[in-house]
């Protein structure tokens, strides 16, 4: 393994780790300090909807040459809001949530830049490969995140130490962590210098978003289904941890799942991506996967309480290795629209696209889920196999567009 790849999976496992130490948290925050229910997908919402604004601009910063202090700013506006965030006993929900969209605005920097970075560096052929370790190591990092966030807040060494039975002080350790990994970017963090297009505009804050104008149709069906899709699985993902909680289980016992769904994702990035990336019908292949996705949710989260923890442990983690697969197959699909000279800002318009999702799937659920939590998985379900029309149609376009060029080279 050449040694760029080396220093991405680190600092991605290290990313991985110190963005997810809140999250087993979240449920019970949210009751802690008496905000509604519904706040809790409204925090993840927040969060999201500065990621989709933070996406194209420092996607944009990036492709100007700027990314090393870019990432590094955006890392520090991260790691600040972060601990803001634990003061809920302090201000109103509403100040809560600035945090978090100032904090999801910071953090697109890491996953925009990052990502951008390292399809650069790597060899064509070994792109797809290159991306899928890449996403085995954000998941398994933010596994051992999850793990150890649920079990530093029940921990009775770490609470007679640290007194992090207090949700602050857990957020503040966050903080400390997210400055580390600030840290760790500065000093071993070397990219690889960009030709500017001589055509493109100077930096605006706009600028990533006017792209979007640009892009074909094909790429343009492909990025609504995307939205669709994460719509689906960050509400069962997210609503899994509410579900959780009112069940009875504690954040040491939701950790512990997380990490262990953490650990199937890593295995199927390492073993199953390789396999899957030589399947030259990508977007069939994507298509299958969401029938699949349906299929998993739609049994599990229909089952009798029972069987639940068994299904849990068994059909939802397969669901977990289609996840593993499918991020690396869209992510190369996409990239695939760009040149090295505007990957990142491509990456940029996907983040936003992805994060749409992410802010619209939390709100929508935080409704649904008050009103029937079955219905909101069974709406993810639905949404899935909505999916599956854009991604025909994407394919239609890239059947045309294929067919049109052909013709053009033949005149």
């Amino acid at each position: 393994m050449k040694k760029f790849m080396l220093f991405y999976l680190i600092i991605y496992f290290v990313q991985g780790i110190v963005t997810n130490l809140h999250h087993p948290l979240m449920p019970y925050y949210v009751e802690a300090i008496g905000v509604p229910n519904f706040m809790f997908g409204f925090f993840f919402s927040f969060m999201n909807l500065g990621m989709m604004f933070g996406g194209p601009f420092w996607g944009n910063l990036a492709d100007h040459n700027k990314k090393k202090i870019s990432l590094i700013i955006g890392i520090l506006i991260y790691c600040l809001m972060q601990i803001l965030f634990g003061l809920g006993h302090v201000f109103d929900m509403w100040t809560l949530s600035a945090f978090r969209l100032i904090s999801g605005f910071g953090m697109a920097s890491a996953l925009t830049i990052l990502t951008g970075e390292m399809i650069i560096t790597s060899d064509k052929d070994k792109r797809a490969k290159n991306i899928a370790f890449g996403a085995a190591a954000v998941g398994l990092g933010g596994a051992i995140g999850q793990f150890l966030g649920g079990f530093i807040h029940t921990n009775s060494f770490f609470i007679k130490a640290f007194r992090t039975d207090i949700f602050f002080n857990a957020f503040l350790l966050q903080g400390i962590s997210v400055g580390f990994f600030a840290v760790l970017i500065a000093i071993w963090f070397k990219p690889k210098k960009t030709i500017v297009d001589p055509n493109k505009k100077r930096v605006q804050f706009w600028e990533g978003f006017k792209e979007v104008r640009n892009i074909k149709p094909e790429l343009l069906y492909f990025l609504v289904a995307l939205t669709l899709i994460t719509i689906a699985s960050t509400n069962v993902e997210k609503y899994l941890d509410v579900y959780f909680k009112d069940l009875g289980f504690l954040a040491k016992e939701l950790g512990n799942f997380k990490m262990i769904a953490g650990v199937v994702s890593l295995l199927s990035g390492i073993i199953l991506v390789p396999l899957f990336m030589n399947i030259k019908h990508r977007l069939k292949l994507i298509s299958v996967f969401q029938i699949i996705s349906a299929v998993l949710i739609f049994t599990v989260f229909r089952s009798s309480s029972s069987l639940f923890l068994i299904l849990l442990y068994t059909m939802y983690m397969a669901y977990i290795a289609i996840k593993a697969i499918f991020t690396p197959l869209e992510q190369d699909h996409i990239s695939k629209f760009s040149g090295n000279h505007n990957v990142a800002t491509t990456l940029g318009i996907r983040q936003s696209f992805y994060s749409v999702g992410t802010i619209i799937g939390p709100i929508f659920g935080a409704f649904l889920y008050d009103y029937s939590p079955r219905l909101l998985f069974d709406t993810s379900v639905i949404f899935f196999l909505i999916s599956l029309v854009l991604i025909f149609i994407s394919n239609h376009y890239r059947k045309k567009d294929f067919i049109q060029n052909s013709i053009n080279s033949n005149i």
